[in-house]
């Protein structure tokens, strides 16, 4: 792809996003807003791919941050049983919310699920089969969902990694005095001021339960350009197709997931239901998310809390790419309390994935839009956008003329 072609694009690109957005609004996992811009893709898809496809499951809204507010009533619960003088049940509490914690948030397992409302979710995506047999599948995808906004990215931005990580030590805290107070006999005054150090901690733990808005973002930038990305990408190997030019063994999905927001249940989803497809042929993931400043792309050698191994091989070859485009790129594992991203779904089954990221990921230091009502189109980086068409597009190429 050259930089005309690449200017071409990224136009394209942004005036679709835009569209969507000034249509469908903010677009949480299994709303209706979710679901419509997903047929919008799905019907543009239809307009040039060899076959495009929606794929339905359920998402079970609100789940995935459920953990945030039973650790705030757990904690209230707690004071009221240590000052009952009943430690063991206070301990069993806390105990219970760093159990949920780690299964529901560092592992994204589905444990809090079945106590929230069910609502259907939407994948989408479309094929460009190659000019001859198939030897191997390239997925380039993004997500349409949006985040909720989260409250503190707004409200004293500076103190995110105090109030967040600062409330699950305070439970960690609470954890070690009920143990103590139920193991050890505690002279006076010790046990009074344990109770009461416990209860200043709840002035941190408390607000927690104003984490999360009920409001979504308008998800410009996390991650509706991402998936608008990979449907130009799309269009633009079926013109080559068209014009004799096109993969020669390469079958190229472009896919839109849905629920990255709740867990990475649609890529979840996909990855169950076309495991047997993983196997029958080499795939690739190249994913993207969070493309709003080129000066701080890399690409992510593990996912999940960096539970889960990504493709060091894949992120460097398109580091390298990237480098050579003029851009200051990088690989690095996904921090531990960070999140994760659609990517790991995926290469649990076997997929050579990784996702590229235009942003510091760290809670302290991430862009000053994500997760707000001013992740907008305008703050997305257009140069960025451009650079990630030429990368895949590079990537793709390169890969398909392997023999």
């Amino acid at each position: 792809m050259n930089q005309t072609e690449s200017n071409r694009l990224q136009e394209a690109v942004f005036n679709q996003t835009q569209a969507l957005i000034d249509k469908h609004g903010a677009r949480l996992a299994g709303t209706k807003p979710s679901l419509d811009c997903a047929d919008d893709l799905y019907q543009d898809a239809l307009t040039f791919a060899d076959t495009a496809h929606k794929e339905d499951f359920h998402v079970f809204r609100g789940a995935f941050l459920g953990w945030i507010r039973l650790l705030v009533f757990n904690y209230a619960a707690s004071l009221v049983l240590l000052w009952l003088d009943l430690p063991l049940y206070a301990a069993i509490l806390a105990l219970t919310s760093l159990l949920v914690l780690l299964i529901q948030f560092v592992f994204y397992m589905p444990m809090l699920d079945r106590f929230y409302p069910k609502r259907k979710a939407r994948n989408v995506y479309g094929i460009i089969e190659p000019e001859q047999p198939v030897e191997t599948q390239v997925i380039v995808s993004g997500h349409h969902d949006s985040a909720r906004i989260f409250n503190f990215y707004i409200h004293q931005p500076g103190l995110y990694n105090l109030r967040t990580t600062g409330s699950i030590a305070w439970v960690v805290v609470l954890l070690v005095m009920s143990v103590v107070l139920h193991v050890v006999t505690v002279p006076a005054p010790g046990p009074l001021i344990m109770r009461i150090v416990a209860s200043a901690g709840f002035l941190l733990v408390g607000q927690m339960w104003f984490f999360a808005s009920r409001k979504g973002t308008s998800g410009a930038g996390d991650n509706l350009v991402a998936s608008v990305i990979a449907w130009q990408l799309g269009r633009y190997y079926q013109q080559r197709k068209e014009a004799g030019h096109g993969l020669q063994s390469t079958r190229l999905i472009f896919m839109s997931f849905d629920a990255e927001e709740e867990g990475l249940r649609g890529a979840r989803a996909y990855a169950k239901a076309h495991a047997r497809d993983f196997e029958r042929y080499p795939t690739y993931l190249l994913n993207a998310d969070c493309l709003y400043d080129e000066k701080d792309l890399f690409f992510l050698t593990s996912d999940i809390n960096n539970t889960v191994k990504l493709s060091d091989t894949l992120a460097q070859e398109l580091a390298d790419i990237a480098k050579s485009l003029g851009l200051p790129s990088k690989t690095q594992p996904l921090s531990f309390l960070t999140g994760g991203t659609d990517a790991a779904e995926l290469a649990k089954k076997g997929v050579k994935a990784t996702t590229a990221i235009g942003m510091p990921w760290t809670n302290a230091a991430r862009n000053a839009v994500y997760h707000t009502p001013e992740d907008t189109l305008d703050k997305v980086s257009p140069s960025l956008v451009g650079h990630t068409l030429m990368l895949f597009s590079t990537w793709i190429d390169r890969h398909d003329s392997k023999p």
